[in-house]
């Protein structure tokens, strides 16, 4: 079979405006690409530009990318500020693939993927209206988790629209069993399988065997309170310093550094048990893991984090909170569970791991993350996908 030509857009992607939104996503783009002609095109509106549109292509790491950025709508009208929004938005689209046709010889695209169900799933639908081109449609969004019951709370018309977006997808494809059965729960008719994030295995590989007298617990996150609990996080280290003190805190983020220092100024956690770090590179974060002793996730809520999948490709045990689809990714062999926000509970097991690093195989916790996440296997996936649905 002759290589397909997909088409990748996704509701979330990297660019000059935003550039690690949607990283996990252009992750997939990656691991996609050998297998396929990929042209991936990703709208995103910005202050920045002079003219109405502009168009910026390149490859990135292997995929031929383009960002259309069309000017942004500054209206005080609600109203006409959303319809002129969408109609930059569709316009956008059209633009970056009447670009890639063109300038690079396209003459039929056999399938788009699709990525986050709003609103790029609704120019997935359009061309599936208009050029009956067929569609699959990745889902890493928490908004359908029943944890703060988001999607209910949308508008009708936007629960609508959504809703007809999933149910004429060729497929569906969730990063997590917890998400499809979430989705499925609120009753979003579609054609469901599951394919997790992906990891670049070459990069997130095992380090040299750490021997840190303090030990090195990393938290790689935005920082936002609510959804990462980084207090629940400070509050149980600060009572686990009063019993030992051969441990610290890595944070590395992209999120409000000085907000997280506030709260742990509140809580008095001592500054010498914490060493933040900001937006790093994804090689530069790769061997934060590998000098790291363990992996760290407290979230109220969670999908599939890439940064637990990235540690046990790095070899590293985790300990995290029992939410969304992390009970899929760890067992005993790999790491520790607790209930989310119970901060005792999350004390002992610290404390064990703390006392029993050595018990953990880093290259067997590797072995079996790289049958689940390693960027061959999750593009091999999605191509046999592409491939049943073109056939």
């Amino acid at each position: 079979m002759q290589k397909p030509n997909v088409l990748f857009i996704s509701s979330w992607y990297p660019s000059k405006e935003h550039p690690t939104l949607g990283n996990f996503v252009q992750r997939h783009a990656e691991s996609i690409n050998p297998f396929v002609n990929l042209y991936v095109v990703y709208v995103i509106s910005s202050n920045r530009i002079k003219s109405d549109f502009e168009i910026e292509n390149e490859t990135i790491n292997g995929v031929n990318t383009t960002i259309v950025y069309y000017k942004k709508v500054n209206s005080k009208l609600p109203l006409f500020n959303s319809i002129t929004k969408l109609n930059r938005y569709r316009a956008g689209y059209k633009k970056g693939i009447e670009f890639i046709e063109s300038q690079f010889n396209v003459s039929k695209i056999d399938i788009t993927h699709c990525n986050v169900t709003f609103p790029a799933g609704l120019i997935a639908l359009d061309l599936k209206n208009k050029r009956n081109i067929p569609y699959i449609l990745t889902e890493h969004w928490t908004l359908f988790l029943p944890y703060k019951n988001d999607f209910k709370k949308l508008p009708f018309y936007v629960k609508n629209k959504m809703k007809i977006i999933l149910s004429e997808a060729k497929e569906v494809v969730p990063v997590s069993t917890h998400l499809r059965n979430s989705m499925k729960d609120k009753e979003l008719k579609g054609r469901y399988s599951v394919i997790p994030n992906v990891v670049d295995t070459e990069l997130f590989n095992l380090g040299m065997e750490t021997s840190n007298e303090v030990k090195k617990i990393l938290h790689v996150s935005t920082l936002v309170d609510d959804h990462k609990n980084i207090s629940g996080i400070f509050s149980t280290l600060k009572k686990l310093s009063l019993i030992r003190n051969d441990f610290k805190l890595i944070i590395v983020s992209d999120g409000n550094i000085t907000e997280a220092k506030e709260i742990q100024k509140s809580i008095g956690l001592a500054d010498e048990l914490v060493e933040y770090h900001s937006t790093k590179t994804p090689q530069e974060i790769s061997e934060f893991y590998k000098n790291s002793d363990f992996f760290l996730l407290f979230s109220n809520y969670e999908n599939l984090p890439v940064v637990i999948s990235e540690s046990l490709c790095c070899g590293l045990p985790v300990v995290s909170s029992s939410v969304g689809g992390i009970p899929e990714m760890l067992d005993e062999n790999n790491g520790l569970i607790v209930n989310p926000r119970d901060n005792e509970e999350l004390k002992k097991a610290l404390n064990s791991m703390l006392d029993n690093l050595t018990t953990y195989s880093k290259s067997l916790i590797r072995e079996k993350a790289i049958k689940n996440y390693d960027n061959k296997v999750v593009g091999k996936k999605y191509y046999d996908l592409y491939k049943e649905i073109i056939k």
